[in-house]
């Protein structure tokens, strides 16, 4: 990689950190695609000229505290800055170092393994899971907040609280695991390993490091020929990826529509789903409506 290329990313990441968070070192490098050159991202931000397009005093080390070659003023004027955008800072006998602890940027890896049952008709790919203090149990779209199983209960059992435990606010992982291989729905996101910058569920933060293994889902799953995109987000890695392996020219289907694609020699129908997040503005009937149409094909 040239000096002034990597340079270039280098700052592009470390212009993702928002106000009120920190990243490192490491973890700016492998938002520039350099795992491993934290080093080399200190030598470059030694030469940041633009404190506001370039927000250096938001990179740290690991542990929290303050390199000495802040340029803009020293490590007291970085702390300055940094506690002027609400980081906290601990205080101990070796100085002051950022509290990490909802401070930092989270950089992690995909929770779950691909369910692929192998007689899988259809593969639904998402972004990437939600923080697990919002799951309600360890499968796809565990938010109790996020309406998909809801919508399956509603489309194959005429009630959106079929995959709901009752008395909670959770589903019944279960229930939905024995639903989901009867049916032939296999499940996994756009995204492997991703860096959340506000540590939220939302996709207008979250950075994809490492998108999934599509091929490998695809064979472990001879049959399927459908691929549901459920939102933004994912649609547009998976376009992304599709456009990798050679499918040109390929325009994205509308939300509720499909397009035919050949995709590792497979023909593929392509579905875009609505987000199943409630912060999607789309009524429940609505959402299902149009998921009804996946289902209707198959």
């Amino acid at each position: 990689m040239e000096a002034d290329d990597f340079k270039s990313k280098v700052y592009r990441a470390v212009a993702m950190i928002p106000a009120g968070k920190v990243g490192t070192y490491a973890q700016v490098a492998e938002l520039a695609g350099a795992v491993g050159a934290a080093r080399a991202v200190g030598n470059a931000l030694h030469l940041n000229t633009d404190t506001v397009k370039v927000p250096c005093h938001r990179v740290v080390r690991s542990d929290g505290t303050l390199g000495s070659g802040y340029a803009f003023g020293g490590p007291e004027m970085q702390r300055k800055r940094l506690e002027s955008e609400g980081v906290v800072f601990i205080d101990g006998p070796e100085g002051g170092r950022v509290d990490m602890a909802g401070r930092c940027i989270v950089i992690e890896d995909h929770p779950l393994e691909p369910f692929l049952p192998p007689d899988g008709k259809v593969l639904f790919l998402g972004s990437f899971p939600p923080p697990k203090a919002r799951w309600s149990m360890d499968f796809f779209y565990p938010n109790p907040q996020n309406d998909f199983w809801r919508i399956q209960g509603l489309l194959h059992h005429g009630d959106a609280n079929r995959f709901t435990k009752e008395g909670e606010k959770g589903f019944d992982c279960l229930k939905i695991k024995n639903f989901c291989m009867e049916n032939g729905l296999g499940f996994f996101d756009t995204a492997s390993r991703v860096c959340r910058l506000k540590g939220n569920a939302s996709d207008e933060y979250l950075v994809i490091l490492r998108p999934a293994d599509i091929r490998g889902m695809l064979e472990s799953m001879p049959n399927c020929r459908t691929v549901v995109t459920t939102g933004g987000k994912s649609s547009e890695e998976f376009l992304d990826i599709v456009s990798k392996e050679g499918t040109v020219g390929l325009i994205p289907p509308s939300i509720g529509e499909y397009a035919g694609i050949t995709l590792y020699g497979r023909p593929i129908r392509w579905w875009r789903m609505p987000s199943t997040s409630r912060a999607y503005p789309m009524k429940l009937e609505d959402k299902a409506s149009m998921y009804r149409k996946v289902f209707e094909y198959i």
